[in-house]
């Protein structure tokens, strides 16, 4: 009988022990260094109506917690800011298939890293050295991904629904169907939906210029630096 309780205490506190460890095992999960230097992965080029992946990966070190491009379309003015999605150290995300549209040219784009307070803590590219993605209407090895990631789906060519057609875009009058800014008459330019439209505003009329996109560079950022900057103080 004593040799029996005893070990029924013994097999107890064994039993404790190895619960305890257990649960230590459980609750403590090792964390995510991330890489050694700062990764930044994007495709140089593309087909039209095709997204643009983004991966981005940062040391845990850098304190960043978010991660912003700024991208620039091939024809528009100012740069348009979009948050990646964030998992681990890895920030990912596209410039979607409608924002590259079936226009051929360069889309250019520069990410900021920022930590928990919206201060830039790193970065990759400016707006004077952008990453570039050159957009063409047809690769020979067909539409291009990140390594490891999947073959990105290609949005529905508008030039294959003739308008007014059932399930098609309806227009109030025929416009000609383009692939370049070389297929419009006159000033004209070809738009998203593949077909010709008025030209964009001219820069030079409107006082529009270098310094002016730099000033709405810099505001959108700020805005950026702003929002994660309250973000912070309101989680305290």
């Amino acid at each position: 009988m004593r040799s029996s309780s005893c070990f029924s205490w013994f097999g107890a506190v064994a039993c404790g022990v190895l619960s305890f460890a257990a649960l230590s095992c459980a609750t403590v999960a090792p964390q995510e260094l991330g890489p050694a230097a700062p990764s930044v992965e994007f495709v140089t080029r593309q087909e039209v109506l095709t997204p643009l992946p983004l991966r981005v990966r940062m040391p845990l070190a850098s304190g960043t917690e978010h991660v912003v491009v700024l991208v620039r379309t091939w024809g528009s003015r100012g740069w348009h800011p979009m948050e990646l999605a964030r998992t681990g150290q890895t920030w990912e995300g596209e410039v979607s298939c409608r924002e590259v549209s079936t226009v051929t040219g360069d889309t250019k784009y520069f990410f900021v890293a920022l930590d928990a307070e919206g201060n830039p803590v790193g970065g990759s590219g400016s707006p004077d050295w952008p990453h570039v993605a050159t957009i063409v209407g047809k690769l020979q090895e067909g539409a291009q991904s990140l390594p490891g990631g999947v073959i990105p789906m290609r949005c529905h060519d508008p030039a294959d629904c003739p308008p007014d057609f059932p399930g098609c875009p309806a227009y109030a009058m025929r416009r000609k169907s383009c692939r370049t800014d070389r297929d419009c008459a006159g000033k004209q330019r070809c738009g998203w939906d593949a077909y010709c439209e008025a030209p964009a505003r001219d820069s030079s009329a409107d006082g529009f210029s270098e310094e002016a996109e730099q000033e709405e560079l810099e505001a959108a950022v700020r805005s950026i630096r702003k929002r994660y900057g309250k973000t912070a103080s309101s989680s305290r």
